[in-house]
């Protein structure tokens, strides 16, 4: 056997290895918990509008309520059609209503204030403030507008764990000239779990913690460092002399949550023994362990020919003709492939020249239809770069923007290098994108 044939082989070996490899931590994937980077989280968040109209005997009217924060459950990849939020927050629309003739209530959900993108809800769970304060309401119909968050069993989170809460608070919002109310207005504050306690004003249990969370917050995600919601940000001790925080804030524990979802058998997804594995594993590894245990057979069948060489099939008259120099049966090609969404599975050829994903057909080579929530008209551009060997994604300029699988959002009209594996996705997880080499 010459040397071209053994490093064949050895080389088979390798790619053999890491598709083993690559296939378990796919499956590994497939049956983890969902992490996410915490900011991430905000892809479930939305802005809950609750008011209730007062018609007065002297013929005036008055509207009472205000803003707090939800957050979408359900199952992973699904369109979700249930937000949680608290139910202090939905109390007027929702509680005064039915104790008062005069009284008139609405609850919303906006997924952006400055598109105008709102649903009216219906509230099919309520507990007030001094028992459960939980709320649950049912969108009109199912959207991938929002994702749903993954739960973390209460019992496994530790004192000092740090923690992250995700919301709309009031004060923040009234900082901003034009806040939008969308999924880049959600703010994140950090701190530690300091104490599980049975509350005193209520029939909860809560995660007593030191992350700042003001009016506005309320009904919002605690989560923890894999993006899994560990409470429900709910309230704050205050000095009751000055008025000030005293820096001790409280979250009902999910598990409070999930026994209502059990009993109005509500879905949702909980962290299970795989809790460590993010599942973006299942999208990079499954295609990567195929694809080396792929070229791992195809190189022990070229390894087997007669010298080491490669034949093309036959050509006129029956004989075999050497391939090109440099061109095996199977290429190397820059690939970007749809994960999740319409495009899911297909494959586009990027050695071909750019790829742009948008809404309008005279511009883009992918083309999503035009009533796509949160795709835009032109809204990115990936091309593959032969002499730096990566790969390059531009946000267009879109205007519910382009991020990397980690979280981070691009900056409209600014190159950023991705490697092969890498993943992206428009406004939300539900088109996502890899690139790969075939």
């Amino acid at each position: 056997m010459d040397k071209k044939s053994t490093g064949k082989q050895i080389a088979a070996i390798a790619l053999f290895v890491a598709g083993i490899i690559g296939l378990v931590f796919g499956i590994f994937g497939l049956f983890g918990g969902g992490s996410i980077e915490p900011y991430e989280a905000r892809q479930g968040v939305v802005l809950v509008y609750a008011t209730a109209t007062v018609y007065n005997e002297d013929g005036t009217v008055e509207q009472l309520g205000g803003t707090g924060t939800g957050w979408a459950v359900g199952k992973p990849g699904e369109p979700v059609q249930y937000i949680v939020t608290n139910g202090h927050v939905v109390e007027a629309a929702y509680a005064y209503p039915r104790t008062y003739d005069n009284v008139a209530g609405t609850v919303q959900v906006y997924y952006s204030a400055a598109e105008n993108d709102f649903v009216q809800v219906e509230v099919v769970y309520y507990s007030p403030q001094t028992e459960k304060d939980i709320a649950i309401l049912k969108l009109p119909t199912p959207t991938t507008k929002r994702i749903a968050l993954t739960l973390q069993p209460s019992d496994s989170v530790k004192m000092s764990e740090t923690a992250y809460a995700l919301g709309y608070p009031g004060d923040s919002s009234s900082r901003q000239t034009l806040p939008a109310f969308d999924l880049n207005d959600v703010t994140i504050t950090k701190g530690i779990i300091s104490n599980r306690v049975s509350t005193a004003w209520a029939t909860y249990e809560a995660f007593q913690m030191d992350v700042s969370i003001a009016p506005g917050n309320s009904g919002g995600p605690l989560v923890d460092e894999d993006g899994r919601v560990i409470g429900i940000n709910a309230s704050g001790a205050i000095d009751a002399e000055t008025g000030l925080s005293l820096g001790m804030n409280y979250a009902i524990i999910i598990d409070e949550l999930t026994k209502i979802l059990d009993q109005e058998r509500i879905g949702y997804t909980m962290a299970g023994g795989l809790s460590w594995v993010p599942g973006w594993f299942a999208f990079v590894f499954l295609p990567i362990g195929v694809l080396a245990l792929a070229g791992s057979v195809m190189l022990l069948v070229l390894s087997t020919k007669k010298g080491g060489a490669a034949f093309a099939a036959a050509g006129a008259g029956g004989q075999k003709k050497p391939m090109a120099k440099g061109r095996g049966p199977v290429g190397k090609f820059a690939v970007l492939r749809g994960v999740t969404g319409k495009y899911a599975g297909q494959k586009f050829d990027l050695l071909k020249g750019k790829v742009v994903i948008g809404r309008d057909p005279a511009a883009c080579n992918i083309v999503f239809d035009k009533n796509t929530p949160g795709i835009s008209g032109r809204h990115c551009q990936v091309v593959y770069d032969a002499n730096e060997d990566c790969f390059l994604i531009t946000d267009l300029g879109s205007s519910y923007g382009t991020f990397l699988g980690n979280g981070k959002k691009l900056t409209a009209n600014v190159a950023e290098k991705l490697s092969a594996g890498d993943t992206f996705y428009l406004c939300d997880n539900a088109n996502r994108f890899v690139v790969t080499k075939e």
